[in-house]
């Protein structure tokens, strides 16, 4: 298959279901500021104002959500920086998201499994909840991962993996959240949307404070976006790779 017709079945698939196909801007005076993601940063040189790339559609679609509180979705083109290039890591890739109101992380991954088996019909799923490690920052619960849970992923199925610790994911309600896995690569990332304004401003702010102390890139932070997500009725959302996800539907139909 080829990405142009994967694109194509993509579109179909979420109309059919009724879902808007929400356009995303590329230029963002401000986004979401979470662990371990950083945007690209360009400059109109005309006006000397800083614009940053989007790292996922997400502040657009939920932008849409509250105003039109309906299902929604977006093919992107994301943009990543501070991470490694490799098979399964760009700086710049294509995503999917999409948003269904009123659902919550179950009914979130009964779509998901609907979704990747109108693609890979005979693709069988499964669940893993990580130990409760009590993990405090990112770099030690990603040595874990890496160590003892990534090696022993099941290579012949899709795996809802859950129990991360909230500070990875401000955005997701506590202990909401999952990703998952596809012969061991991880596809996608879903999550019952967090909506408490507090909770999301505080997080945003110490992530600022923690990029400042440590001389990491950051980027404005919205003012608006903390209190659009309190405004968002009850909510589930999930970004999926397409490249990653082309792979794995090219090699399986090799393997036919």
């Amino acid at each position: 298959m080829e990405i142009n017709q994967l694109l194509k079945s993509i579109r179909q698939y979420f109309w059919s279901k009724n879902f808007t196909e929400v356009e995303i801007p590329y230029l963002n005076e401000s986004l979401p500021l979470e662990p371990n993601i950083y945007a690209f940063k360009t400059t109109w040189i005309h006006k000397n104002q800083n614009y940053f790339l989007p790292t996922s559609p997400e502040f657009a679609l939920k932008k849409f959500i509250d105003n039109n509180k309906q299902d929604c979705f977006a093919i992107s083109h994301c943009f990543r920086d501070l991470e490694d290039s490799n098979s399964t890591h760009t700086p710049e890739f294509l995503m999917l998201e999409w948003y269904e109101i009123n659902k919550n992380l179950n009914d979130l991954k009964i779509s998901t499994q609907k979704f990747i088996n109108h693609f890979l019909p005979k693709l069988k799923f499964t669940e893993l909840t990580l130990d409760n490690q009590n993990f405090d920052n990112e770099p030690d619960l990603n040595q874990y991962f890496l160590n003892e849970v990534k090696p022993n992923l099941p290579k012949d199925c899709g795996v809802f993996v859950t129990g991360y610790p909230a500070f990875l994911s401000p955005l997701a309600v506590p202990n909401q959240r999952f990703e998952l896995y596809i012969n061991g690569i991880e596809i996608a990332n879903g999550c019952e949307e967090n909506r408490n304004s507090d909770s999301i401003t505080k997080s945003f702010l110490h992530e600022q404070q923690y990029r400042l102390n440590n001389n990491l890139p950051t980027h404005p932070i919205s003012p608006e976006f903390a209190k659009l997500c309190s405004e968002l009725p009850s909510c589930s959302g999930i970004g999926v790779g397409i490249e990653r996800l082309l792979k794995i539907i090219n090699k399986n139909a090799v393997r036919r």
